[in-house]
Parts: structure tokens; C-alpha cells; sequence
């Protein structure tokens, strides 16, 4: 009994629950800032753009400091970045293909994912979603994606606890959340900024055809989509009118949580440097269905 009690402690130690986070209640730069503080050594972070200035301060100071800072952005955004006077190198992708991740790695040990650029826009005004996790292995795989991603090399699908994580282009990123999808027993949940991927409303309206309930929001970007008519037959779906959504998340059943820096398009999947996360929690699902109840409310 004694060996047994020592070895569920021990299990539960070595387990580093997610943090959720979301831009609803104005704190996400807050967090943010507290992660980046916690550096003794090295902060890596991957972003289509960054512009919002107490990141880009908080950066400084460990770069001041001595710290290993390394910065990577889509080279369409850079002038953004140096508006803000960097004192920390700043580096760009070699390819075509947008470096549209958006993730943060702290010491080798602290991971931050998730929808939103580290910008003014996306912490201050979207809607937006980011996930917290300590883990040396999750830590040791993004860091490997950070490789990549300035090299231009491709990357398998990888499992983590409770995970599995993608780093786009994958078209097996695709068909995993299509099978996800196409999986549903009860109920589809959805937050899209850009919904351009046939396949996946495919995949939705099929669900809905067998009795799944479908719902979810679009922002109001979709007003362009080839897709626009479509998305509101046989599901029930709105769009975001007084705030920007750009979220990028399925919730399945509420237990499957497919989140990360990829729209449902077909340059997230097949061209763009992305993260796709597909998680398995029902705590971390119910977290996401109060955010989008709250954003559904909010955007009307």
C-alpha cells in the first residue's frame, strides 16, 4: 500500500496541468509578461508579428540582463517589430510560406501556445486563447519546431501526455481533425477567425446531417469567404460583429479540444508554418466553452 500511495504522488508531481488563458478579461499581456519574468537563461518566441510594446520591453530587460533572447517573425511584419526599438536580434524564415505559429519557450522548461500574436491587437482587443504548460519534453519539441521553422524543414506528428501536436504545412494535420471531427457522438463547438477549407465544412455538415449539434462563430472576415453561404445551412453559426474572433479552435463533445495558430484554410493546413494541438481534457474543453459562450455574448 505504501509503495502504491508513493507512486501515484510521484506521478502526480511529474504531471504539469495546462494553464488556460484567454484575452477576455484583459490580463493576457499580464501573464504573458509574468512567463517571460520567470527566465534565468533563454526565451524563444515564434510569431507572425509582434509589435505590442510591454512584451518587447519585458524582452529588452532579459536581453539587458545577459539572457539568450531569439525572436522569430514573418519577414511581411518586421517593420512593425522595429517601430518598437528591439534592443534583442530578430530573425525571419527562409521560405514563402507565412511563419504564422505563435508560441513562446522559456528556459527549456515553460511552454505558451496558442491563437493570438504577440501584438496590441491580438492581446488587447481580439479574441483570443492561449495555453500554459511546464514540460521539459514539450519545451524540447517546440524548440525543435523553432529549428524547423528557421530552416525550412518539415516535422512528423508528435505525442505528449494528453497531446498531439503538428507543425504545418501536414496534410496529416488536416485529416486528423477531419477524423476528430467526424467523430463527434453529441456536439461540435467552434471558434474561426478564417473558415476557407472545404473538407472541413465538409466534415461539419456531414456531423450535422447524423444529428450532431453544430455551432459556432466566424469573424465577420468571412464576408469574403467562397465558403459564406455555406457555413450558416444546417448549423448554427454566427458571426463576431464588435470584436475581432481569431480564435482557431474545435471543441468535440466537449472533450476534445483542437486549438492552435491554424485557421480552417487551406494555407494553414498545406502552406503556412503552423502549431495545430489537439487535446484530450474535459476540464480544458469546458474552459474553452465558457470562453466562447462569453465572446458570443460579447460580439453581438
Amino acid at each position: 500500500m505504501k509503495r502504491f500511495f508513493l507512486a501515484v504522488v510521484i506521478l502526480l508531481v511529474a504531471v504539469t496541468l495546462p494553464t488556460v488563458f484567454f484575452t477576455d478579461d484583459g490580463r493576457a499581456i499580464e501573464r504573458i509578461v509574468e512567463i517571460l519574468e520567470r527566465a534565468q537563461e533563454e526565451v524563444v518566441l515564434v510569431s507572425y508579428s509582434l509589435d505590442e510594446q510591454e512584451v518587447i520591453d519585458c524582452l529588452n530587460r532579459l536581453y539587458i540582463k545577459g539572457l539568450n533572447v531569439s525572436v522569430v517573425i514573418d519577414n511581411s511584419t518586421v517593420s512593425r517589430t522595429f517601430a518598437k526599438s528591439p534592443q534583442f536580434k530578430v530573425m525571419t524564415d527562409t521560405t514563402a510560406a507565412l511563419v504564422h505559429s505563435k508560441f513562446i519557450v522559456v528556459d527549456s522548461q515553460i511552454v505558451v501556445f496558442g491563437t493570438g500574436n504577440f501584438t496590441e491587437g491580438s492581446l488587447r482587443e481580439d479574441s483570443n486563447s492561449f495555453i500554459m504548460i511546464e514540460s521539459e519534453k514539450l519545451a524540447s519539441l517546440f524548440l525543435d519546431y523553432y529549428k524547423a521553422i528557421l530552416t525550412g524543414d518539415s516535422r512528423g506528428v508528435t505525442s505528449v501526455g494528453n497531446m498531439t501536436l503538428f507543425l504545418c504545412p501536414s496534410e496529416e494535420a488536416r485529416k486528423r481533425v477531419i477524423k476528430e471531427l467526424m467523430s463527434a457522438k453529441e456536439e461540435i463547438r467552434f471558434a474561426m477567425f478564417a473558415f476557407t477549407d472545404p473538407k472541413i465544412l465538409a466534415a461539419l455538415k456531414f456531423c450535422a446531417s447524423k444529428g450532431v449539434r453544430v455551432f459556432g462563430m466566424v469573424d465577420s472576415w468571412n464576408e469574403d469567404s467562397p465558403l459564406k453561404d455555406y457555413l450558416t445551412t444546417g448549423m448554427e453559426v454566427s458571426r463576431g460583429v464588435s470584436i475581432t474572433i481569431h480564435d482557431k479552435t474545435f471543441v468535440i463533445d466537449r472533450n476534445i479540444v483542437i486549438t492552435g495558430s491554424a485557421n480552417a484554410s487551406l494555407s494553414g493546413w498545406g502552406k503556412n508554418r503552423e502549431i495545430v494541438v489537439i487535446i484530450e481534457s474535459r476540464d480544458v474543453a469546458n474552459q474553452f466553452i465558457s470562453h466562447f459562450e462569453y465572446v458570443r455574448e460579447v460580439s453581438k
